[in-house]
């Protein structure tokens, strides 16, 4: 089964992060666009883009 991630925390280390940037290997290129629209759906301060199963996210400035 595949592992849960713990989204709240994901977007704490973004913000803890030096540069503001995080990269993310998701399962498939759909499951990684499908959680980029719901994380900006959910939090207002961050950037988040795909390129096939990776997701990047990014503090917005």
């Amino acid at each position: 089964m595949a592992r849960r991630r713990d989204w709240p925390a994901v977007i704490r280390r973004l913000n803890e992060s030096r540069k503001g940037e995080l990269t993310l290997r998701m399962g498939s290129p759909g499951s990684a666009q499908v959680t980029r629209c719901r994380l900006l759906a959910e939090w207002n301060n961050i950037e988040a883009t795909t390129v096939g199963a990776t997701l990047h996210l990014r503090l917005k400035r």
